[in-house]
């Protein structure tokens, strides 16, 4: 591993803040995990959780590298359009998750996403979900890993190398001990570090522009095209046709909706009313993330006068020459710490799941609550591990935030399709439902080999899928009437 350092100058005091955050997120960590002592502690933090902990933690872990690093690259590479994923598509879906989808799944007392649709359809969906999440999910640790080292690099003059692994030694021992309350209070913290410092680099880039109106006119003047809220239909990656039928419709709500690393956070809940209330709470604040993670995109367009090597350079570049020493650190750290959200959700979202609902299936014996501990700790550092090695492949795409959309198209769909018409239909059978989710991803892998926009992908594959799911249910036998009764519509 590369562990060579670049000639880069950081202030005294950036460093100061800098290792004092890391230092203290690992003491926290220890410190919590010391009163981690079951599966349920570590999995869903002993269901004890308030709603504002965790509509925090929900901010902290969907706006980490994903949004801050990928989705301001994208805006520096096509603008305002990139805003569409959090005000068509993340609001509408979060109101909708908190009202339909939380109260079936607390009701159902679920540990993850797939337990539950093991338990609407079979337990051959639930191992089948749990491992196409699980892949997605380590996958998409690699990637944030990635987005961290970006930062490192730019700012600290670390190799890629070192700076994957520090980050991964320090969001390894507190998730690790600390399981997911460790996650969530961090994630609280971080996202108020996040709020300040996103706020203070929107002020002191807008007034070395000149102001709020130089800033739009030189926007205006230079960038038009970056001001369309709606790109073409034959636009390459965000068509207007595919954000308004493959966001809105199926990709933003299957995220919301159906996504273990933001769910588990609810199901942690020490009450329904908290679990409901920390996805309207996350909402509100949403609202506010559009201007916080597109603008460095565009001040970035406007100041610097070289074209970036990568758009995903955009937020380091930013950090690195506009902020004076102080704020640039604080926000520095507050980057890293919505990377490491996002880094610690998944870790902790796919332990849950290997152990649960693929080992705990598969070798269709009871694990005890100690070996389910014990076990969940080791997937959580083998996951990280792996991450690890995976990073450096992200630096084969062109933008972090198209590549993990891409991904999230392929299975987002039938997902979708199977947990709708699951709690909203008892028609839906327990063999429609397993042909349903193999016929989607197929037919997912299908519309992208005939070079299918990614939200074009998503939108055809739930139009498949649940079309497939409910021919398919007039041939085959129903689920039990006594569990359709607990966790389907109606009821």
């Amino acid at each position: 591993m590369d562990i060579s350092f670049s000639d880069v100058y950081v202030h005294p005091f950036d460093l100061f803040l800098i290792f004092t955050y890391l230092i203290g997120v690992l003491i926290f960590g220890i410190y919590i995990g010391k009163k981690v002592e079951t599966s349920k502690d570590f999995f869903i933090a002993g269901r004890s959780l308030s709603f504002w902990v965790i509509g925090l933690s929900i901010i902290g872990s969907n706006i980490g590298s994903n949004d801050y690093v990928g989705a301001a690259g994208q805006a520096y590479s096509i603008g305002i359009a990139q805003a569409n994923f959090e005000w068509i598509g993340a609001i509408p879906a979060m109101i909708i998750c908190s009202f339909l989808f939380i109260p079936y799944y607390w009701r159902a007392g679920v540990f993850s996403i797939p337990e539950f649709l093991g338990l609407r359809y079979s337990p051959s969906i639930r191992v089948i979900s749990a491992f196409i999440l699980s892949c997605f999910t380590i996958l998409s640790v690699g990637v944030y890993l990635w987005s961290t080292a970006l930062l490192l690099r730019t700012y600290l003059g670390w190799s890629y190398g070192f700076s994957i692994l520090v980050t991964g030694i320090v969001v390894g021992i507190y998730t690790i001990t600390g399981g997911l309350k460790a996650v969530t209070i961090t994630d609280s913290f971080q996202v108020g570090i996040m709020f300040l410092g996103s706020l203070g680099l929107a002020w002191i880039g807008i007034q070395k522009v000149g102001g709020v109106e130089s800033f739009l006119v030189e926007i205006k003047t230079k960038y038009p095209n970056h001001l369309k809220a709606f790109l073409p239909m034959d636009h390459p990656v965000f068509p207007w046709t595919g954000v308004l039928l493959g966001l809105s419709l199926v990709l933003s709500p299957a995220y919301w909706c159906t996504n273990q690393v933001i769910l588990q956070r609810t199901l942690g809940a020490k009450s329904l009313w908290d679990s409901q209330a920390s996805m309207i709470f996350a909402a509100i604040a949403k609202t506010l993330v559009p201007f916080l993670i597109v603008l460095p995109g565009f001040l970035t367009l406007v100041l610097n006068s070289e074209p970036l090597e990568k758009q995903d350079l955009a937020l380091p570049w930013v950090i690195k020459n506009i902020l004076p020493p102080g704020l640039s650190g604080l926000l520095f750290v507050a980057f890293v710490a919505a990377l490491q959200s996002s880094v610690d959700s998944a870790l902790n979202s796919t332990s849950t799941m290997i152990t649960r609902d693929i080992v705990g299936v598969i070798t269709n014996k009871p694990l005890s609550d100690t070996q389910e501990l014990r076990l969940g700790k080791w997937i959580t550092f083998f996951g990280l591990v792996f991450g690890m090695f995976a990073a450096p492949f992200t630096n084969q795409f062109e933008g972090i935030y198209v590549f993990v959309q891409t991904a999230l198209s392929f299975f987002q769909g039938p997902m979708f399709a199977l947990m709708l018409f699951g709690i909203m239909s008892k028609i839906p059978t327990p063999k429609a439902g397993l042909i349903t989710i193999l016929g989607g991803l197929l037919f997912s892998i299908l519309l992208s080999f005939l070079q299918w926009n990614m939200l074009y992908i998503a939108f055809g594959s739930f139009v498949f899928s649940s079309a497939l799911l409910f021919i398919v249910s007039l041939f085959t036998e129903k689920q039990k009437q006594e569990i359709l009764n607990k966790i389907t519509y109606g009821s």
